[in-house]
């Protein structure tokens, strides 16, 4: 008997290409690559872990065609160099093996380009936004862009042809077109990027469109019918005076006639601010976010199939999106990081089995460091050379573990060394596993984060001993006398000392977001980081008149915030939030609070019936300092908030999961 997801698993063939069901792993670009542009083994190994786990398409990502010239990540593939075939045919046969046909995505992104050697070339010499934005934070000038001659633009186009050659030479069937997010060939459709008066300008869809047009007729004839082109393709622009939905659906109408696939997204690709609020989309925003977007391609492109992106998290999302004809495929990525076996163990209907990507762009900090891609809720993501099949080292010798705390931290490590086949007691001081953890999943749109809360508690309480109820002393240690200690004790909130913060209408944030205390209708809250934020916006859309008081400037707090400030900063406004930066409350008062601003030293009263603390919180160090030397020094770990590189359940998990592996 098959699963009850139908529409998914039904599979589809196109020009003899058969994929056996309709899930896309959508492009990406893992950063195990190396810098002279080749496929390394980690790289391989993360594609074929995530081939293994089902998907009909899997799709390599932003694979330049020059990358010498023009490169906007740190470790892509280069396709400008017959060294490439060799690497990329061992990965398609290794990942034909599972029934997934591999493609690679291919892209030149001109102006948005933005590693050393690159040169910024660009329909007309307008820089980038998101250049002029990193330009500005770094205080330096921008780059220069230059105009394209026409011979530039036939070199180009002769890049582009090559490269597909080269993914012909490898054995594969699909290749990809990176038309989207304001790379160069969307750089001559939008308003924003071409100001042309040539055969190549603004003034006509049909000037527009020819670059693209020429791009697909060379590389149609450099592969010939039988190879299929998917093209990744915006929807819109996402940027005001950008290129318009009306508009992009007519372009799509004009190139149809060479493409097989389009890949349906949206947005810029810069600049920082715009691109994780439109192109991949946090838990800010719906699950299928782009369905709107989506069917008016699929009303007006009569021969192309169309791939469903973006916010996607689960095959019940899929299921849907093919019932209603929306699509022919639906593509997904960070899913597959959270859970490579997603699309297997659906079809097995063992959909309670899966651990459910949370949408917090975690996996988007590697990008600026040069690191690997990361998963907040799968730290084992991106190891798949270190760790074939996820199958993690057995302990030898088999270790009696304590671990104290139980956030995100510490249930990792719990959950990791226990399965390695440690001996593991997790004690938690509260009345229920979870920590900081529980208290970030109340906010009402962040469902996702109660599905990951719901997966790994579960398994934790399976594979070990719980404790709960109990703080952990030095004499507690001593009598347990474990092998290894890890101390996960997590952060506590910060009380600020405020005059009147301890009157009764003062509370912490997380008490209004689980509804433990009733916020009244005028609220002040102290603090915008992301848990001040979310806290407003979730009371602000209840109808609550809320008002945020922020001492750092704007600059620094949305720094702080990382790629989740920009949606947040948009939800909050949208919902009609008030944030005062560089102010200060120096006073609680029974319906008011004094605030003061710290630029211009002048005090107002705001009147306020809700005082709530998002002061940020503090790492528990007492404990730490109470347990350290209560066994060996060698066998005592930290993780978690305890660490410096504090904040996010990505560091938490990721700074327990290396403990407990190597333990």
């Amino acid at each position: 008997m098959g699963s009850t997801y139908k529409k998914v698993f039904e599979p589809l063939t196109i020009k003899g290409v058969e994929f056996k069901n309709r899930i896309v792993c959508t492009p990406h670009v893992w950063g195990w690559g190396s810098r002279e542009g080749i496929l390394t083994p980690e790289q391989s190994a993360s594609y074929e872990r995530i081939a293994a786990g089902g998907p009909a398409l899997l799709t390599l990502g932003n694979c330049s065609v020059n990358m010498k010239e023009c490169s906007d990540e740190i470790h892509q593939i280069d396709m400008h160099d017959d060294k490439v075939i060799f690497g990329l045919s061992n990965l398609r046969q290794r990942v034909q093996r599972y029934g997934t046909v591999l493609s690679a995505q291919l892209n030149y992104c001109g102006r948005n380009a933005q590693w050393p050697g690159s040169i910024r070339y660009a329909p007309s010499p307008i820089t980038a936004p998101g250049s002029l934005e990193r330009a500005d934070m770094m205080g330096v000038h921008p780059e220069p862009v230059y105009e394209l001659s026409k011979e530039k633009i036939y070199e180009i186009i002769g890049l582009y042809a090559d490269a597909a050659e080269r993914l012909k030479l490898a054995g594969f069937s699909t290749l990809m077109l990176h038309f989207a997010h304001n790379n160069l060939p969307g750089q001559f459709f939008s308003p924003l990027s071409n100001f042309r008066t040539d055969e190549y300008g603004y003034h006509s869809l049909e000037t527009r469109t020819r670059f693209a047009r020429e791009i697909l007729q060379a590389v149609r004839k450099r592969v010939g019918n039988e190879m299929l082109i998917d093209l990744r393709f915006s929807g819109e622009d996402v940027m005001p005076g950008g290129l318009q939905q009306d508009e992009a659906v007519e372009i799509a109408k004009i190139i149809e006639p060479w493409v097989d696939i389009f890949t349906i997204s949206c947005a810029f690709h810069n600049p920082p601010s715009y691109i994780g609020a439109a192109i991949t989309l946090s838990y800010y925003s719906p699950q299928i976010t782009l369905k709107e977007y989506t069917k008016p391609f699929r009303k007006a492109l009569k021969n192309s199939k169309i791939v469903l992106t973006t916010s996607v998290v689960n095959l019940d999302n899929a299921e849907e999106v093919l019932q209603e004809d929306i699509a022919d495929f639906v593509g997904m990525l960070r899913p597959f990081l959270a859970d490579p076996d997603i699309v297997k163990k659906y079809a097995r209907d063992q959909a309670e089995e899966v651990n459910q990507c949370i949408r917090c762009e975690y996996h988007w900090s590697f990008a600026p460091e040069y690191k690997p891609v990361p998963c907040a809720v799968n730290p084992i993501c991106g190891h798949a050379l270190e760790f074939p099949g996820d199958k993690l080292p057995p302990a030898d010798p088999v270790k009696k573990v304590l671990v104290v705390g139980s956030g995100p931290a510490g249930l990792q490590a719990a959950l990791t060394a226990a399965e390695r086949g440690h001996n593991v007691t997790i004690v938690e001081k509260d009345d229920h596993l979870g920590g900081n953890l529980i208290k970030a999943a109340d906010v009402s749109f962040k469902s996702e984060f109660k599905k990951f809360i719901n997966w790994i508690i579960p398994r934790v309480e399976q594979n070990a001993t719980v404790v709960l109820n109990t703080e952990v002393d030095a004499a507690y240690v001593e009598n347990m006398a474990p092998d290894v200690l890890i101390i996960a004790a997590g952060a506590a909130d910060i009380v600020p000392p405020i005059p009147g913060v301890d009157k009764p209408q003062v509370h912490f944030a997380w008490q209004a977001d689980n509804g433990s205390v009733e916020a009244g209708d005028k609220i002040i809250i102290i603090g915008a980081g992301l848990v001040g934020t979310e806290t407003a916006i979730q009371l602000a859309e209840a109808g609550k008149q809320v008002t945020i008081i922020e001492m750092l400037p704007e600059g620094p707090t949305m720094m702080a915030k990382g790629m989740l400030g920009a949606p947040a900063q948009a939800r909050a406004d949208k919902a009609g939030v008030k944030i005062f930066y560089e102010h200060a409350v120096t006073q609680i008062d029974d319906d008011s609070v004094r605030v003061k601003d710290l630029v211009s030293g002048t005090e107002q009263d705001f009147a306020a019936d809700t005082v709530l603390l998002a002061a940020g919180v503090r790492p528990r160090q007492e404990v730490v300092e109470a347990l350290r030397h209560s066994i060996a020094e060698d066998d005592v770990y930290i993780a978690g908030d305890l660490l410096k590189s504090r904040g996010t359940i990505g560091n938490a998990t990721t700074s327990a999961f290396d403990i407990a592996v190597a333990i």
